[in-house]
């Protein structure tokens, strides 16, 4: 019987940008995506080349892998949209004149590799962390599919994005370390919602733990953090990568907002949306955060407000051991990674010069 040839559908980005979506349907009847392309007739050709390898039992081609991945290695359901995000962007990427996702697996090399980063960094726009984020995610990848037997090599392994390459257009941006002072005032600006931004820059909370926390985890004059809160659901407890339940000791002035701020019977969230739910991350930026920003004039990000706690309490000398646990790291990254320069030692430098 011969097999009906299929067209790529036309779809349009939330940009606004028109792009063609390759799908195909095997022999069992399952659908398969084989990439989203710019061009009409990549997506054909696409949709054509997995029909062709189905046929000849020829090597599974990259998109084709890629369609599956995040549901046969699942990771966190954060994790899974992420991955999914960043190998979508470079699907359609001609390496030797061919889409990547249209290669054989086995077939890619650390040349396709290293090819793939100057179309990340010169014709994406990347920074060079968004580069090696890219790179992280196919590396992870290109490990399943060898445990697979998919792929017999790493084809990403050993190939890295400089900090100072050339080739980049976008630079990464450095977290800034913002004095308590700023914070604060930064808090006032989101009026109604003081009391949750001053949970970001008094107690060095990230985003997602501050919108799960319930009113029962404020207790005494600590806040105990149970879990961490994406897209509207709480997960409780702790991340293979990040810890999250820890009890945070809160300053006087906030416990004083705190306890003052209204409390509502139709819901135990402690900083609600208005219509008694948890706050999506995207939600809380629009309606709290940037018309902050634009208030006070102050270009940050919550994870600014992080870092900036991480460093003031690791000048002031708390002990490493304490700010790790407090934190929600390990040593070696509260003191490192999550700390930053404060420029105070310069005159202790001139005295012992002389």
């Amino acid at each position: 019987m011969r097999a009906r040839r299929e067209s790529p559908i036309k779809r349009v980005n939330p940009s606004g940008q028109t792009v063609w979506m390759a799908r195909w349907t095997d022999r069992h009847g399952k659908r398969h995506k084989a990439g989203t392309f710019r061009r009409k007739h990549e997506a054909q050709a696409a949709i054509d080349a997995a029909y062709a390898s189905e046929a000849t039992g020829a090597p599974e081609t990259f998109g084709a892998y890629a369609d599956g991945w995040t549901g046969r290695h699942p990771r966190s359901a954060r994790t899974n949209v992420t991955n999914a995000c960043r190998v979508g962007r470079v699907l359609a990427v001609e390496l030797e004149g061919r889409p990547l996702a249209n290669w054989p697996f086995r077939d890619l090399r650390r040349r396709h590799a290293v090819d793939l980063v100057a179309v990340l960094l010169i014709d994406q726009r990347r920074a060079p962390t968004g580069a090696q984020n890219v790179l992280r995610t196919l590396s992870a990848m290109a490990e399943d599919a060898i445990a697979d037997d998919i792929a017999e090599t790493n084809w990403v392994r050993g190939v890295s994005v400089h900090s100072n390459d050339p080739r980049a257009v976008k630079t990464s941006r450095a977290p800034r370390v913002l004095t308590f002072e700023q914070m604060r005032d930064f808090a006032t600006h989101a009026r109604s919602r003081e009391p949750a931004v001053r949970c970001l820059s008094d107690c060095g909370l990230r985003l997602g733990e501050l919108l799960g926390l319930a009113r029962t985890d404020l207790d005494d004059d600590r806040l105990s953090v149970r879990g961490t809160a994406h897209n509207g659901r709480f997960a409780p407890g702790d991340k293979p990568t990040k810890r999250h339940v820890r009890a945070v000791p809160v300053p006087p002035s906030l416990l004083e907002l705190l306890r003052a701020a209204p409390r509502r019977i139709d819901t135990t969230i402690l900083f609600p949306t208005p219509s008694g739910r948890i706050w999506w991350e995207r939600n809380f930026y629009r309606d709290v955060w940037q018309p902050a920003r634009k208030a006070s004039g102050l270009d940050c990000t919550p994870q600014d407000f992080r870092h900036s706690w991480v460093t003031h309490l690791r000048a002031a000398g708390i002990d490493p051991a304490d700010l790790a646990e407090i934190a929600g790291h390990t040593v070696e990254t509260a003191t490192a990674r999550y700390t930053h320069p404060l420029r105070r030692s310069d005159d202790a430098v001139r005295r012992v010069v002389g």
